[in-house]
């Protein structure tokens, strides 16, 4: 009994080694699988990013040509998947072009990786070959570049950055595509002029934007320009809604280093049957005398006729309009009396029942209401807002209201940063289009401010 037992423990034991030494091979062959696959599946995943980020640097450098593409995309595809990671060398991206007669871009990128291993090579499989691709469509976009003229960029709290700002305009409009994109330019101080309209057809002349930009005219101080915010944002708004054969995607990107603190309309006087078009301001400061008028269609002209410029002009004016009405366009849109606003109400002005500052409060808070009202028409329409604000003026109280200029820049661009205030919350428009508002805080913060936005909309385009 005893003698059988122990025969049948070294059988067993027998079958067992047998067993082992059969399935080590596929242990380690297992094992090995494991491991290399592991590996593989971590390159896989870098190779798949790096695929995708190529093409967006591709579509972000197309406008240069593809040349230009082809090398971001081929230090975006390195910077993302350098060779011998985890043992790995790659290969690509090779990229193709296609265009159609809409004005997209269909970039396909295709890449491959090979990984060496390490057990699986003991069985004849030295390496693993990867292969990943990725489509980006760049779009083509309507942009409208509105830029502050005001004399404050030349006397400004941080010193003249009137340089700056036009070099960094030059830079942010060069990353767009002459052959399809459009583009147009906007100034405006005392009113608002487009140097550059938009062309029928799909492109633009960059040279024309940058002779425009280089001709900007910022005053001086024996003549200072003042903040006409609502004519540079309505020329724009009007610009989107004209243009033939529009694009999907349109942009605003407004800038400016200061509040709004003049608008324009027709006013009626009190000395004459005539009605008069132009422009009216106040200041920044909390009280003051209005003064006016300036064409609202250029950027610091008064108008002519003895008696309506200058100071004084709250003797002058009868009334205020109703609606903003310089443009012989619909004049029921935006409202200048709002009696009704939830920060800023405006009431009607009387010359022999109210002061001179009331009528400066009155247009202080026209000039705020009507750039946000317009920026809200813009986004209703599917136009995205981008702002972009500089120097500390913006951060600080201002006007009869004592309130903060990026405030405002925050909510014409429904900046979802504005639930994170919970003062300003409320102002964020659920179901309206996001933009960016950027803060420059000075003139070497422009270029990243610029930069920043033009991410956004390169991204909207794909």
């Amino acid at each position: 009994m005893f003698k059988s037992q122990s025969t049948r423990m070294r059988r067993c034991r027998g079958l067992v080694a047998i067993i082992s030494v059969i399935a080590a091979p596929f242990l380690m062959l297992a094992t090995g699988l494991a491991i290399d696959s592991g590996r593989a599946y971590l390159v896989k995943a870098k190779l798949f990013a790096a695929v995708d980020a190529a093409g967006i640097a591709a579509a972000r450098a197309v406008s240069e040509g593809e040349t230009s593409a082809q090398e971001a995309a081929a230090k975006m595809f390195v910077a993302n998947l350098p060779d011998g990671y985890h043992s790995s060398t790659s290969t690509g991206p090779t990229i193709l072009f296609n265009y159609d007669s809409f004005g997209n871009i269909t970039i396909d990128l295709s890449a491959s990786a090979q990984v060496s291993t390490t057990f699986l090579g003991l069985f004849g499989h030295k390496t693993l070959t990867l292969n990943a691709t990725a489509q980006t469509v760049r779009r083509p976009v309507d942009l409208v570049l509105v830029v502050d003229n005001t004399t404050s960029l030349r006397l400004g709290t941080i010193g003249d950055v009137t340089d700056d700002v036009v070099e960094r305009s030059k830079d942010f409009i060069s990353n767009f595509n002459e052959s399809f994109d459009r583009i147009s330019i906007v100034k405006y101080a005392f009113g608002a002029e487009t140097p550059v309209a938009f062309q029928a057809s799909r492109g633009h002349s960059r040279s024309a934007l940058e002779s425009a930009i280089d001709a900007f005219d910022f005053g001086s101080l024996s003549n200072p320009q003042y903040t006409n915010s609502s004519e540079g944002m309505y020329l724009a708004l009007n610009a989107l809604r004209n243009v033939e054969n529009p694009a999907n995607l349109k942009v605003i990107v407004f800038f400016t280093d200061g509040a709004p603190n003049t608008f324009a309309s027709e006013f009626d006087f009190t000395s004459t049957s005539t009605d008069y078009t132009g422009a009216i301001r106040s200041s920044d400061q909390s009280s003051g005398t209005p003064n006016g008028l300036w064409r609202h269609d250029a950027i610091a002209t008064q108008l002519s006729g003895t008696g309506y410029q200058g100071s004084g002009i709250d003797d002058r004016i009868a009334s205020l309009p109703d609606y903003y009405t310089p443009h012989d366009t619909d004049d029921s849109e935006f409202k200048v009396l709002n009696p009704d606003h939830p920060y800023r109400p405006v009431y009607q002005y009387s010359p022999s029942s109210n002061s001179a500052n009331d009528l400066y409060t009155r247009v202080n808070r026209v000039a705020r209401n009507l750039v946000e009202d317009m920026a809200e028409a813009a986004r209703n329409e599917g136009i995205y807002v981008f702002t972009l604000g500089l120097g500390s003026s913006l951060t600080s109280v201002a006007g009869p209201d004592s309130e903060i200029g990026e405030d405002l820049l925050l909510r014409m661009a429904n900046d979802p940063r504005l639930l994170d205030d919970s003062d300003l919350a409320s102002d964020y428009r659920v179901g309206q289009l996001e933009g960016v508002y950027c803060h420059a805080v000075n003139e070497q913060a422009l270029g990243p401010c610029f930069d920043e936005m033009l991410n956004v909309i390169v991204r909207l385009t794909l």
